[in-house]
């Protein structure tokens, strides 16, 4: 194609510098970009520091990683300096050499690094989007604003600080004594923690990394809740196509658990929007909480959680993106992908509508029990509950002539009378209402005289007594309590 050969067509500084702070990043998503540029030199010590004055404010990132060389600084700072295509080392967190830059700019108008290298003296060098937007020219300077930044690597034998300055996109031009932005600054840094402690949580809980912000250290939040009393259901480990490792993991429920776990375990989102697959690309999270379109969020579904970890050499099968936010499977592992996920909503319904003693219509595992209630779909297509009257209970109650008339009645009454949009405000409002409500490990008194009356009267119409015992257990609330089957004799 050499002889085709015409102009060259070089990009203008101003308007790429300026598209390259449009690429979607928010301030956690362009913070954890950095953080892995930390990883990906070997830092075992991360800070992620932040300072709060006015217009001036200032966060920067300081590791004890390899550090760099004035060559190396300079690739790192040119943008798209790695080749996609390269292969990379499995610990490398990186992909495009873009990562640096476009998370910088999309927080602000500054970016320095400053690094040391083992045996090397320590060396600056900054991006300054004011001055490439005067200038019209892709130059670097060797410039920080404080010395104090630069001593701040005196005591490492090796590392790197990254400093963010003319905040732009996060305080803008307001002043000290701004109390708002201040404390919209401070809320979300404040968050960016909680994101930090989400994304690299498998780091900090290896002991890879000690990640620590304004000497306060970042606890790792782990999506799978190891750390409950009650612990979660474990799935076998999988291992799909392309080195891609799949494990479900099935949460207590929200009864199981007290108050306090209850609040901490929700995580940023809540327990409704935590479920679903953590894609995970070496170990370092990318997507949280998601069906990938394979299943809808449900109530009953809260307490799936399924682990995806795939290796960064897969990266472009998973149309993994610049900021590393998002990814999607690739379709030859999709319908195993929805396999796994079927199995474990499943097992999610079983233990969320067995504490909340409900039926599913299509439920094959509820074959055999006689619940209270059952939903029916009527002709307009609404849910409709109703008691069901092949329950021991109310089906003694009916075959009583004495009561049959009034009690059908009753019945009637309260299917139509139930208080489904007060429920349903009060689920939204806050699902802890209804949720951490405990049962009793043993019936009460009132539950087994209930049953020992039903069991007499049934054996007194001639039912046998072991098929008398066993429409009882296998009736709620009794099934729960396999206690009550001792006091029927």
């Amino acid at each position: 194609m050499k002889k085709y050969k015409a102009e060259n067509a070089k990009p203008n500084p101003k308007s790429t510098i300026n598209s390259y702070r449009s690429f979607g990043y928010n301030l956690s998503t362009a913070i954890a970009d950095i953080i892995d540029n930390s990883i990906s030199a070997a830092a075992t010590k991360i800070e992620v520091n932040y300072f709060w004055n006015g217009e001036n404010s200032n966060i920067y990132f300081l590791d004890n990683g390899l550090g760099m060389n004035l060559e190396e600084l300079i690739l790192a700072m040119t943008p798209g300096s790695k080749d996609p295509d390269e292969e990379r080392d499995l610990n490398d967190l990186g992909r495009f050499g873009m990562g640096l830059k476009t998370a910088s700019f999309s927080q602000c108008k500054r970016l320095t690094v400053i690094t040391k290298k083992k045996g090397y003296a320590t060396i600056k060098r900054c991006w300054d989007i004011d001055f490439i937007n005067s200038e019209q020219e892709w130059t670097l300077l060797d410039f920080v604003s404080d010395e104090v930044f630069v001593e701040k690597l005196d005591d490492f034998e090796s590392g790197t600080l990254v400093l963010w300055e003319n905040l732009d996109r996060i305080v803008g031009n307001a002043q000290k004594d701004n109390e708002s932005v201040k404390n919209a600054f401070y809320e979300e840094m404040s968050n960016v923690k909680i994101h930090l402690g989400l994304v690299f949580h498998k780091f900090i809980e290896n002991n890879k990394i000690e990640l620590n912000s304004n000497t306060y250290k970042i606890e790792a939040w782990n999506p799978f809740l190891y750390n409950l009393s009650t612990k979660p259901e474990m799935g076998l480990p999988e291992k799909l196509n392309g080195n891609v490792e799949v494990t479900y993991y099935i949460l207590p429920h929200m009864s199981r658990i007290s108050n306090e776990e209850y609040d901490k375990s929700g995580g940023p989102l809540g327990w409704f929007n935590q479920q679903g697959f953590y894609i995970y690309r070496g170990d370092r999270l990318i997507v949280s909480g998601d069906w990938l379109g394979l299943e809808k969020k449900r109530d009953y579904s809260k307490l799936a959680r399924i682990s995806v970890n795939f290796p960064n050499v897969n990266d472009f099968d998973w149309n993994l993106d610049i900021k590393k936010s998002t990814a999607t499977p690739p379709i030859a592992i999709r319908r195993e992908l929805s396999r796994i996920a079927k199995i474990a909503i499943k097992k999610s319904a079983k233990i969320y509508n067995w504490r909340g003693q409900k039926s599913i219509s299509d439920e094959k595992s509820q074959i055999g029990l006689t619940s209270l209630w059952k939903d029916e779909t009527n002709r307009e297509g609404v849910k409709k509950y109703k008691i069901n009257r092949k329950h021991p209970i109310i089906k003694q109650a009916l075959d009583t002539p004495s009561s049959k008339k009034i009690f059908r009645k009753t019945i009637k009454l309260i299917e139509e009378n139930i208080p489904v949009e007060l429920i349903l405000y009060n689920q939204n409002e806050n699902p802890s209402f209804h949720e951490l409500e405990k049962i009793n490990e043993t019936p009460s008194d009132d539950l087994i005289d209930l049953a020992v009356d039903l069991y007499k009267i049934n054996v007194s119409n001639g039912i046998p007594e072991s098929l008398a015992r066993q429409q009882i257990m296998n009736s709620t609330p009794f099934n729960l309590f396999p206690l009550i089957n001792d006091y029927l004799k």
